[in-house]
C-alpha cells in the first residue's frame, strides 16, 4: 500500500479500567518531488488547512438491528462482522491519492488515525486479561472516551480534525464529543457512514421478534466457526461466504491479517496451532446487549448538526440494515445534515465493498467543508446618468 503506518498504544482512563487503546496512524508514503502536488499558480489568502482524520470502524452488534431482506442469507452465523481498524486503510490510501493529485491548496490531509474498539483487533490481544473484568462487555462510552484520549494527547498534527465513523463507529464518533461545549468541539466536520443510530422503539420492535437476526445472533455466535489451521485457510473460507465474498480483496486481506490472531489464546489455551478471531465469543455476544451508544448518539445529533458541518454517507443497496435505519438518522438531524451521499452498488458495508467510492464521497465532503467558495466576479458598471436640469 502507498501508506506509511505507525502503531500507537495509549492507556485508557482508569475509570474505564485502564484499557489499552490501539491506534494506527497513516501518512502518505514519501513520493519524489515531481509526484507531489503542483505548485499553486495563485497566492491564497491564508495558509492551507491541515486536516487530521480519525476513523472508527463498525461492529457486529449494529448489523443485526433489524430483520434482513429476503436476498440475504438466513443463516445469521455466516454474518459475524467483527471488523478492525485496518479495514479503513484502502479508503485512506485513495484519499491521499486524491489529495496529492488535487490542484487546490485550500487544505491538505496530513494524517489519518484509525482506532480499534477495546475488544477488537490488536486491542483485543493487548486487553486480553483486562477484558475479563467486563463479563457483559465494554460499552460504547468506554470506546468514545478512548477517542478523547487521542484528541487530548497532543499527537494530532493537523489544525482541523474530521471525525469519520462507520455504523456503530458513527455512534462512537458522536459520543466522543460528550463533555465538550458545542462552541468548542474537537471536530471541524463529522462524517457518518451508514450510521447505526436508532430509537428505542426501533430496537424493541426487533428485540422481541423471534425471527430477527438480532434475536438469533447470540446463539449463532456460539455455533459459528472461529478457528482455522492458517490465515490462508481462513481467507479461503471467508471469501466463499456472505458478506466477505463481496469485499474488496485488499480489505479482506487486511481483515485476515489484523482481525485474526495466533493460537493459543486465553480462551483457547488447549489449541497450539492455527488462528482465531481476535474478538472472543464472550465479547461478541455481550455486544448484542449494548445499544445505549446508539440512543445517546441519536439524542446528540441535532445539536452537533447545528454546531459543525455533519454529513451522512449511505449505501444504495439495502442489505444488512433496513431503510428505517437510514431514515432514523435523517429524521433525527431535523434537516441539519449538510449533505447526504449514496454509494451506488454498495450496501451497509460500503467501506469494505467499495473503498474507492467511499473515499470519493469523503473527498467531496472535505472539499465542501474546507475549500472556500470562489469569489463572485464583480461586473463593472458605469455611474447612472442624471437628467440635466432644465
Amino acid at each position: 500500500m502507498k501508506l506509511d503506518t505507525t502503531e500507537f498504544t495509549l492507556k485508557g482512563l482508569e475509570a474505564d479500567g485502564g484499557l489499552a487503546l490501539a491506534f494506527v496512524r497513516a501518512t502518505p508514503k514519501q513520493e519524489p518531488q515531481s509526484a507531489k502536488k503542483k505548485a499553486r499558480t495563485q497566492p491564497i489568502a491564508e495558509p492551507p488547512r491541515r486536516l487530521s482524520l480519525i476513523f472508527l470502524h463498525c461492529v457486529a452488534s449494529r448489523t443485526f438491528a433489524a430483520s434482513s431482506p429476503p436476498h440475504i442469507p438466513s443463516r445469521s452465523h455466516t454474518m459475524y462482522l467483527r471488523i478492525d481498524k485496518e479495514t479503513w486503510l484502502p479508503t485512506i490510501e485513495h484519499l491521499f491519492e486524491m489529495d496529492r493529485a488535487a490542484s487546490n491548496d485550500a487544505f491538505t490531509i496530513v494524517e489519518a488515525w484509525c482506532m480499534d474498539a477495546p475488544s477488537h483487533g490488536r486491542a483485543a490481544a493487548l486487553n486480553e486479561k483486562l477484558l475479563e473484568a467486563y463479563p457483559e462487555g465494554t460499552t460504547g462510552l468506554q470506546w468514545a472516551r478512548g477517542v478523547q484520549v487521542l484528541l487530548k494527547s497532543g499527537l494530532i498534527a493537523g489544525n482541523n480534525v474530521v471525525g469519520v465513523g462507520h455504523s456503530a463507529g458513527a455512534c462512537i464518533v458522536l459520543q466522543s464529543t460528550e463533555g465538550y461545549p458545542l462552541d468548542r468541539l474537537p471536530y471541524s466536520s463529522l462524517i457518518l457512514v451508514e450510521p447505526g443510530l436508532m430509537t428505542r422503539a426501533m430496537l424493541n420492535a426487533v428485540r422481541f421478534d423471534k425471527s430477527s437476526p438480532l434475536t438469533c445472533a447470540a446463539e449463532a455466535v456460539r455455533m459459528r466457526k472461529d478457528i482455522w489451521p492458517s490465515r490462508a485457510a481462513a481467507r479461503e473460507w471467508l471469501a466463499k461466504r456472505f458478506p466477505y465474498r463481496r469485499w474488496d480483496a485488499r480489505v479482506l486481506d487486511l481483515f485476515v491479517e489484523h482481525a485474526l490472531r495466533e493460537l493459543p489464546t486465553a480462551v483457547y489455551t488447549d489449541k497450539g496451532e492455527g488462528v482465531t478471531l481476535a474478538v472472543t465469543q464472550k465479547d461478541e455476544i455481550a455486544g448484542y446487549s449494548h445499544y445505549e451508544d446508539a440512543f445517546a448518539a441519536l439524542d446528540a445529533l441535532p445539536g452537533l448538526c447545528r454546531a459543525v458541518p455533519t454529513h451522512a454517507i449511505f449505501g444504495s443497496v439495502i442489505d444488512i440494515v433496513p431503510p428505517q435505519l437510514h431514515a432514523c438518522t435523517i429524521d433525527a438531524s431535523a434537516g441539519g445534515l449538510r449533505s447526504i451521499v449514496r454509494i451506488a452498488g454498495a450496501g451497509h458495508l460500503c467501506v469494505q465493498e467499495d473503498p474507492r467510492a467511499v473515499a470519493q464521497a469523503i473527498w467531496g465532503i472535505l472539499h465542501e467543508d474546507h475549500v472556500p467558495p470562489a469569489p463572485v466576479p464583480r461586473v463593472a458598471t458605469s455611474e447612472p446618468t442624471r437628467d440635466a436640469k432644465l
